[in-house]
């Protein structure tokens, strides 16, 4: 991989651990709110972990080049509602749920999501499309 393409990954991956970081902020706020309710201190130090996983990767590794095609716009991570969904609630119900299988889902997510953009009135018909 070239320098400049590498340090446009590392870039959005700091990125998705900066995201991680402010949902993990939002999650403690919500605890508060909810008399220090252990669920989401469980996510947000799960989100913690999970930004701490992301960082602790290759620039390179598939899962960061798949996020960086489906839910990214330059360096930024950007992710669509299944992503954001499920970003939220990490380690909220299943408390036993790995890091690296939570990134290879939140691929698939934002592959569905990606796959959603744009189509809200269904399949149109071919070169009917503004969005393919």
């Amino acid at each position: 991989m070239e320098p400049r393409a590498e340090a446009g990954l590392a870039a959005f991956q700091r990125s998705v651990a900066e995201f991680c970081r402010s949902t993990a902020d939002w999650r403690r706020r919500k605890a508060e709110e909810y008399d220090r309710d252990a669920r989401n201190l469980r996510t947000a130090a799960a989100l913690d972990e999970l930004a701490d996983h992301v960082l602790s990767l290759r620039p390179d590794d598939a899962r960061l080049r798949d996020l960086a095609r489906l839910a990214g716009l330059g360096d930024d991570f950007l992710p669509d509602q299944r992503v954001l969904y499920e970003l939220g609630r990490f380690r909220f119900h299943h408390p036993e749920a790995g890091l690296d299988p939570f990134l290879d889902i939140l691929v698939a997510l934002a592959e569905a999501d990606r796959g959603e953009a744009g189509h809200f009135g269904g399949r149109l018909p071919e070169g009917d499309d503004p969005w393919g």
